[in-house]
């Protein structure tokens, strides 16, 4: 299994509007990606300034199924809609499944 952990941080003045927008797109993905196994995101709890705005952790079977969600249009669709308005960080890494 592999595991894609998105690191998520908005403009403050965009906050709201791209957390609501974010979650709306990311909603979508599952039904769109046939290699999504596991599909969770949401907004930070904790009140940090050094704490990021918003996660998302994806489970995959493999490396291939990965690089196939990496490269579907539905995924470079949600990129296309954030460019510029959102910074990301992500790490993947394999794992026994969750």
């Amino acid at each position: 299994m592999i595991h894609h952990l998105v690191l998520f941080r908005f403009a403050p003045e965009a906050r709201d509007e791209l957390r609501a927008r974010l979650a709306k797109l990311l909603d979508q993905l599952p039904g769109a990606v046939a290699e999504i196994r596991g599909w969770r995101h949401g907004a930070n709890v904790t009140a940090d300034a050094e704490a990021w705005d918003y996660a998302l952790y994806a489970s995959f079977d493999d490396e291939e199924a990965l690089h196939a969600y990496f490269d579907h249009p539905a995924h470079l669709a949600v990129l296309d809609q954030l460019a510029g308005q959102v910074e990301l960080k992500f790490v993947d890494f394999a794992g026994p499944a969750a």
